[in-house]
């Protein structure tokens, strides 16, 4: 099994931005570990998780090339597959993402939560014209804000759509099942494109229900689609892990949504 969306921080700041996600989203919030090297290396070897694509997202422009850099000390593209950072704002992107791409990162996660970014920006799309050469793969946080979900998306499904109109050969994964809290948007702006989506929800995908994630998983297609946790930052992954191989879907759709999409997504073979 292959977990494509989890989330790391150096053991030093590891602590504070534990408190800093309690405080944002409320201290009944799940939070299943404390974002450190070791905890996730836990979680996979107490839930059989053979790999994971893990994040770990810069808010600040200085920022940027630290994370990476941690980031690349961490990886080994074998268990451990990190997914850089980066900000349109800080000096010389296009040169960071060729840096990083150079040491072995296969992607940049972009997070319209915590970074001042919108996927349909005009600003990133040098960043992703690089990638797009590169071969790398453009992770985004779709949907709204679980703390604030009656605010509007930072992105959204339709800006997701853009860019895969704008840049075509670009590999994209589109987070929450492309739009966590607006479901009727992805089918209607993603359902059946060529955009990967993962299988994070909040607080946990048991609380979509298995009619409803099996109907959209077939409506986009098993072949597109990623298994993911947001491991630390939802519920006990093991229940969840649980309720989707119980899913009323064929084997062979499961062993594609649980490893050989990713393996595929990845370049594994």
């Amino acid at each position: 099994m292959i977990d494509t969306h989890t989330h790391i921080f150096p053991d030093k700041i590891a602590s504070k931005v534990t408190e800093s996600f309690r405080a944002w989203i409320g201290e009944a919030a799940a939070l299943s570990g404390d974002f450190t090297l070791g905890d996730l290396r836990s979680y996979m070897k107490r839930c059989d998780v053979e790999a994971v694509i893990t994040f770990c997202v810069a808010e600040r422009p200085e920022v940027v090339i630290p994370a990476n850099n941690f980031l690349l000390e961490i990886m080994d593209n074998r268990t451990i597959f990190s997914f850089g950072t980066i900000l349109p704002t800080m000096k010389d992107p296009v040169g960071e993402v060729r840096r990083i791409h150079e040491k072995g990162i296969k992607g940049i996660k972009f997070h319209s939560l915590f970074q001042p970014i919108r996927a349909r920006d005009e600003n990133l799309f040098l960043i992703y014209e690089a990638m797009d050469k590169a071969g790398m793969i453009a992770y985004f946080h779709v949907g709204k804000d679980p703390a604030n979900p009656s605010l509007p998306p930072g992105t959204g499904p339709q800006d997701i759509a853009s860019v895969r109109e704008r840049f075509p050969g670009l590999k994209i994964v589109a987070a929450h099942f492309a739009g966590l809290f607006m479901l009727e948007e992805a089918r209607k702006w993603i359902v059946g494109k060529d955009i990967y989506v993962d299988t994070c929800w909040a607080p946990s995908i048991q609380s979509l229900g298995s009619e409803e994630v099996v109907k959209f998983i077939r409506q986009h297609g098993a072949e597109k689609v990623l298994f993911a946790t947001d491991y630390p930052s939802t519920s006990d992954p093991i229940p969840q892990i649980k309720w989707f191989k119980e899913l009323p879907l064929k084997e062979k759709e499961k062993q594609m949504i649980l490893r050989e999409n990713a393996r595929q997504l990845l370049g594994l073979g």
